[in-house]
């Protein structure tokens, strides 16, 4: 469907709410089980970055979407899925752990790196997100229940992965390198559709390496295919009073500018989502493999990435299962990123432990449908400006914790944008739309509501109108709740959380080093002295050759040839890794 004959803005509100329409239609069901045993089926997630649902499947056909769409016509699609926060580090622990980043201090964007920028907001440097000791990221889980699993490339969790994480991770990672019949967990995370690729267009991450797809050994990322010379602008053949522009942005040829290049880097994600699903059919894995493709949080363009508008949190989402069952269908199903966890281990037939804040939507272990998604933001870059969200299938409820702060907060790196430099120079000018100039209002009210429905862009505060009143208060009660049953770490500073982590020491602790001995039995026992320490080991000479470490789960009962040796590492999630054990 095109909306070619619509003015512009009213293009994307017609967008959404077809958007809004198709996710109404009565869910359907999913009562069939993951098999047991050996017949566990693979699981094959494809994660693009910073995207709403621009795409063909989901009733945005400015450009084509082969592969999606091929994807989308024996899958099903849900469009009411959504991030716990409107920036990828955050949204990428929940994934990771199940847990949502205001119960373990990964709510601040970003815990790591640039550590010169953390200390000039009054942290003592780089830290991790604490976690309750019993909480372990899912492809460990994973790994525990016989599954290899693989991570190309990105990680962003808002702590280091312990070794115990992944069998593979990196640019070589891929299910191809698994020990035959082993089922896999695969993630390939697409970065040409991040917010840096609008304007850095003569970077990494453009095209897939050509002729790599039909080589086992060699690297497995995606190449610069334009290395000598700067990247050909895109070509969307759609005219320029056509192209979908949400009212919010500024109506100019630099904005449009930015806007055919983020529809040129879908064009190009969707031909790397082509590379795996040929991959896997090459392979002889379609008719094994659950597949799903998502992206990490909503748009890249200003008034999209890092808020919690659906324009930041809403992303699409479609899920192929190897029967090809309910294909093509919509499903209206509310889908929160903390509910991956839980619904990958049910798909695998692995009960989903206690602590994960989420529930599984499918499979074995199938929760009722939930009747709200939640998300939080706190810090962005050096800016602080603690927001609670809570949402059902029509309404967004906004609790600003700190309504004398603007809406806008200034970030440098957005800033090389030119749409958002668009939107700066017609401010300064007294040049803005009504619309437009919403974003850089200096207060917020307490509260805010905002029927999707009617009003997709959510530029209409409800919570003052007395027909809209028991709305507010139902999900002013759904957010204390929510609050209640995982806590809230907004609630002191972010320094004195990050002291507390570290038991008011001035670095981050290291983890106990894994301590060995034999059992009764003659087994080897690992063990360490942190509460919550995951521990990695490994045979010299025996792995040597083997990608990853091994997850110790308990004594390990075999006999070390003479020669032999056996070492190890601990590490708990937020912590330091410990130092090296090796032993006889």
């Amino acid at each position: 469907m095109r909306f070619s004959h619509l003015p512009c803005t009213r293009a994307f509100a017609a967008l959404s709410l077809l958007l809004f329409m198709m996710g109404c239609e009565p869910a359907g069901t999913d009562d069939s089980p993951a098999p047991a045993g050996p017949a566990r089926p693979n699981i094959l997630w494809i994660v693009a970055e910073d995207l709403s649902p621009l795409i063909a499947a989901f009733g945005d056909s400015t450009i084509q979407t082969p592969n999606l769409s091929r994807l989308a016509a024996r899958g099903v699609r849900f469009p009411n899925t959504f991030s716990v926060a409107g920036v990828c580090a955050p949204s990428r622990f929940a994934i990771a752990t199940g847990v949502y980043p205001i119960s373990a201090g990964g709510h601040h964007m970003r815990t790591q790196g640039n550590v010169e920028r953390l200390r000039q907001i009054g942290l003592p440097g780089e830290y991790g997100a604490l976690v309750d000791p019993e909480v372990k990221m899912m492809s460990q889980v994973m790994r525990e229940h016989g599954y290899f699993a693989t991570n190309n490339q990105k990680t962003d969790y808002q702590f280091e992965a312990p070794k115990t994480a992944w069998d593979e991770q990196g640019p070589r990672a891929h299910w191809r390198h698994r020990p035959a019949g082993q089922p896999f967990f695969s993630v390939f995370n697409l970065e040409i559709t991040h917010e840096s690729q609008v304007w850095q267009t003569s970077k990494g991450n453009l095209r897939f390496r050509p002729g790599f797809e039909n080589d086992t050994s060699t690297i497995y990322g995606w190449g610069d295919v334009y290395p000598d010379e700067a990247r050909p602008e895109p070509e969307i053949a759609v005219a320029d009073d056509e192209l979908p522009l949400p009212p919010y942005l500024a109506d100019t040829d630099l904005t449009r500018g930015d806007v055919r290049r983020v529809y040129d880097n879908i064009r190009i994600m969707d031909e790397q989502v082509g590379v795996l699903l040929d991959q896997l059919e090459a392979d002889g894995l379609t008719d094994s493999t659950i597949i799903f493709w998502y992206t990490d949080h909503g748009g890249p363009l200003p008034r999209q990435k890092r808020l919690l508008y659906d324009s930041g949190i809403r992303v699409p989402m479609i899920v192929a299962w190897p029967d090809d069952r309910r294909a093509g269908e919509m499903d209206s199903l509310l889908f929160s990123f903390v509910d991956f966890a839980p619904t990958v281990f049910s798909l695998a037939g692995i009960e989903p432990p206690e602590y994960l804040q989420g529930q599984a939507n499918f499979g074995a272990f199938k929760a009722s449908e939930r009747e709200y998604v939640f998300a939080a933001s706190d810090r962005l870059d050096e800016h602080y400006d603690r927001i609670r969200a809570a949402r059902d299938h029509r309404y967004k409820y906004l609790r600003n914790y700190n309504p004398d702060r603007g809406y806008y907060l200034p970030l440098a790196y957005r800033e090389q944008m030119a749409s958002m430099q668009e939107l700066l120079r017609l401010r300064d000018a007294g040049q803005l739309t009504d619309v437009q100039a919403q974003w850089f209002r200096d207060r917020k009210p307490a509260e805010e509501l905002f029927d999707t429905r009617n009003d997709p862009h959510e530029l209409q505060n409800l919570a003052g109108r007395p027909e809209y009143q028991d709305k507010l208060v139902e999900l002013r009660t759904a957010t204390d709740q929510w609050l209640a049953r995982v806590g809230d770490l907004g609630d002191e500073t972010e320094a004195e959380m990050v002291y507390r982590f570290w038991g008011g020491a001035d670095e981050m602790p290291t983890t106990g080093r894994p301590q060995l001995r034999r059992d009764s039995l003659g087994r080897f026992i690992l063990e360490s002295k942190t509460p919550g320490a995951q521990i990695a080991y490994r045979i010299l000479p025996a792995d040597s050759g083997k990608p990853g470490w091994r997850v110790y789960t308990g004594p390990i009962d075999f006999d070390l040839d003479s020669g032999d040796t056996l070492r190890a590492v601990a590490q708990r999630i937020g912590y330091r890794e410990s130092g090296l054990s090796e032993g006889w």
